[in-house]
């Protein structure tokens, strides 16, 4: 059993299949059969059920796979500790981050890292938050860049607080009733006015996908309200929500960075949308965005460095929009 071998059954585990798996790892199919029968024969177990359709583990094979994943890990944090010792001016940093928020977050802070760093390589896995959990438990990415918290996360993942990003609600002009906007009482003087979204339940509303995490904030948001839409509009994008809402096909629910990529963050004002608090529950109006790695890895002075230019870049940004 060696390294080679380890990381070859991970990968079918992974794509289900010695013909995908054998694309990943860049060799021929029956290379991969090879060597899957042979490290079966050498064991004397088999490690897949061959009669299901993707290929599923066995038992033994179950136990195979979360072995190698932990000698794997453990080897890929030797390689870091060393090269940290030997200054880390070389190697790899697999981040998993959404798309849109990757577009929004990254050429903030890659020029500055390249700098200081400019042997090691920035690989990116942009995909759903959902997905990209999935990414970090088989170990592809070093770490994620995630909306979330501490409690947000399964067992066994750590995370770093990178800054605290406001949730707004996003609403035609046309559609909007003055008994749908709350009145600013005593204390809440030169805060941005509040939606009562108990007045909105028969509006359309344009919400994420699930997978995201926003999906799951909109869904809190709204149930606190008392409802979920009626008629609903799925979309991946926020920027895209936003857009929707400006040309009159719905409500959304948005974070800041939705917002700001659209202008609204230096202050522009637009006549075909308001932006409104989407509750007064200061738990419901914001949401944290971590690094996110699991508890056993090591994190490298690259990976280091990475998150803390993102937490100086970002911490503290929480703008007020008109």
């Amino acid at each position: 059993m060696d390294f080679r071998e380890l990381t070859y059954i991970t990968t079918i585990a992974d794509c289900g299949s010695v013909t995908e798996a054998a694309k990943r790892l860049y060799i021929s199919q029956p290379s991969l059969s090879y060597i899957l029968g042979k490290v079966e024969e050498d064991l004397g177990v088999k490690l897949f059920d061959r009669k299901t359709s993707p290929l599923t583990l066995t038992y033994a094979g179950e136990r195979y796979v979360e072995t190698a994943r932990e000698i794997l890990l453990l080897s890929g944090n030797l390689r870091k500790e060393l090269k940290d010792i030997g200054g880390g001016t070389a190697g790899e940093i697999r981040v998993g981050i959404p798309t849109e928020r990757a577009g929004y977050m990254l050429p903030k802070v890659l020029g500055r890292f390249r700098e200081q760093y400019p042997g090691v390589q920035i690989k990116l896995v942009e995909s759903r938050s959902s997905e990209i959990l999935g990414e970090l438990d088989k170990d592809r990415i070093t770490f994620a860049v995630l909306p979330g918290g501490s409690g947000d996360f399964p067992i066994g993942l750590e995370s770093r607080l990178i800054y605290k990003e406001k949730v707004w609600l996003v609403a035609p002009e046309t559609m909007l009733q003055p008994e749908m906007i709350r009145k600013k009482t005593g204390n809440e003087e030169g805060e941005e006015p509040a939606a009562d979204l108990k007045k909105m339940k028969d509006l359309p509303f344009i919400i994420m996908k699930s997978g995201q995490y926003i999906r799951g904030k909109t869904e809190k948001i709204l149930r606190k309200a008392g409802f979920f839409p009626k008629n609903v509009m799925e979309v991946s994008s926020c920027i895209t929500a936003v857009e929707l809402a400006r040309s009159g096909m719905g409500v959304t629910i948005v974070p800041d960075r939705a917002l700001e990529a659209l202008g609204f963050y230096s202050g522009a004002v637009d006549e075909n949308v308001r932006v409104l608090r989407c509750s007064r529950t200061e738990a419901d109006l914001e949401w944290e965005v971590s690094a996110v790695f699991k508890k056993e890895s090591y994190l490298g002075e690259p990976e280091k460095e990475l998150i803390r230019l993102m937490q100086e870049v970002f911490g503290d940004r929480i703008p007020a929009y008109a």
